[in-house]
């Protein structure tokens, strides 16, 4: 059983609901064994921020208390997200939505490569599919983003720009993106920070209602920001980005989430800027390959948008295309505007680089078209301080439009 208090509460500026779950967890008694009932109690906080733009979840428990606390108190919100999913499949595809899922399913073999690497979230689903009433097919497939886009979409869609900085003697490492994501996520803008039981270790990261992350730090400064890159080979197994995300930060330190990227087998073709407290890395991943992309050698800085630099392991479809329009991978099919933003701010020269350097050029819109880096699909725009006490800042929007604010662990 499980009672829900409702305590409404006033602070400066931002009003805020606490939700406190009891969860009574009652063991099932068997014909030969008496089991002695057993009660533990969780809490889950969700705060309204921004005026009304963001959602922050705290939860803490178990991988499914988490799960289920996630999926209950935003059970409104992923309903309808699962409702916008299923319209955009329809369209996309002309298939029924629950059919195209099942058969997505059945022709892909993620979860094994989820139950190898990363167990205990497949748990955390359960306990979202269970609080949220969707069914654990749908929930899972909700996570598969990147793989739904390869395996069906456009080969040319792209989007999302990452950047990082390393130590300095006057600024800390700094990591960030403009994750820029289909329009009609947009409006649930949440970002979750989750508690790991028996450790002072959490992990806070964006994300979309019922969704796990996708993008996000712990408080051992190390972070993760993603980066589509459709041109590179993909796979039918493998593990997908979501869970690559929240392997990644489920690590204590950078030199372990740096061999876990080499270590798994990827599901997509994918950058991530792993940052930590000296150094950033980017890592551009097809299915059976992972190169180091930096700009120049012993560049201080990195950056990526959604074109492979470093790995040549593209795809059998990107190749028919190139074909199809006498085309080189050197040149591409497009000429990316997003990537000129970082060229023309910081270079060979650049020996410093700021918060507030870092928030000019994603808020930056540097030509007419909308090839911009802040542009009609941001979602959010996140800054990861990997300092001694690690600062998580978002823009929850457009951050040309919309006001960093920074979330407190």
């Amino acid at each position: 059983m499980i009672t829900v208090k409702f305590i409404w509460m006033n602070m400066k500026r931002i009003p805020f609901l606490t939700l406190i779950l009891f969860t009574f967890l009652i063991s099932c008694s068997s014909k030969n064994d008496k089991e002695v009932n057993k009660k533990a109690e969780k809490s889950a906080e969700l705060e309204l921020l921004a005026n009304g733009q963001l959602r922050f979840l705290k939860l803490s428990g178990s991988s499914y208390e988490r799960g289920f606390a996630h999926g209950e108190l935003l059970k409104n919100e992923i309903q309808e997200v699962i409702k916008l999913f299923k319209e955009d499949i329809k369209s996309s595809t002309g298939q029924e939505p629950d059919e195209f899922i099942k058969s997505f399913l059945a022709q892909t073999d993620y979860k094994n490569s989820v139950e190898k690497w990363t167990p205990e979230l497949m748990d955390e689903l359960k306990g979202i599919s269970e609080g949220s009433g969707v069914d654990f097919e749908t929930i899972f497939m909700h996570q598969l983003g990147d793989e739904y886009w390869f395996n069906s979409k456009d080969i040319l869609a792209h989007s999302c720009s990452s950047f990082g900085v390393n130590k300095t003697n006057s600024e800390p490492s700094i990591t960030a993106q403009n994750m820029d994501i289909p329009e009609f996520y947009h409006g649930f803008q949440t970002v979750i920070e989750s508690s790991v039981p028996g450790s002072d270790k959490k992990l806070m990261y964006l994300t979309i209602p019922g969704h796990l992350g996708i993008t996000g730090m712990n408080n051992r400064s190390l972070s993760i920001n993603c980066n589509t890159l459709m041109q590179l080979d993909y796979a039918k197994t493998g593990l997908p980005v979501t869970f690559i995300v929240r392997g990644v930060l489920s690590k204590e330190t950078q030199e372990e989430a740096l061999a876990f990227l080499e270590e798994i087998n990827h599901a997509s073709g994918q950058n991530y800027i792993i940052g930590g407290p000296e150094k950033v890395f980017s890592l551009e991943c097809s299915s059976t390959k992972v190169v180091e992309f930096r700009p120049f050698e012993n560049s201080l800085f990195t950056y990526h948008t959604n074109h492979p630099m470093s790995n040549n392991d593209y795809s059998a479809n990107y190749l028919d295309a190139l074909n199809a329009n006498n085309k080189s991978p050197e040149e591409g099919l497009y000429e990316c505007q997003r990537i000129k933003s970082f060229q023309r701010r910081f270079t060979e020269n650049t020996k410093s680089i700021s918060i507030t350097n870092i928030k000019d050029v994603l808020s930056s819109r540097d030509n007419e078209g909308s090839d911009v880096v802040s542009n009609k699909t941001t979602y959010s725009s996140v800054i990861y301080e990997l300092s001694a006490k690690p600062r998580f800042i978002i823009a929850p929007g457009k951050p040309h439009e919309t006001e960093y604010i920074e979330l407190e662990w």
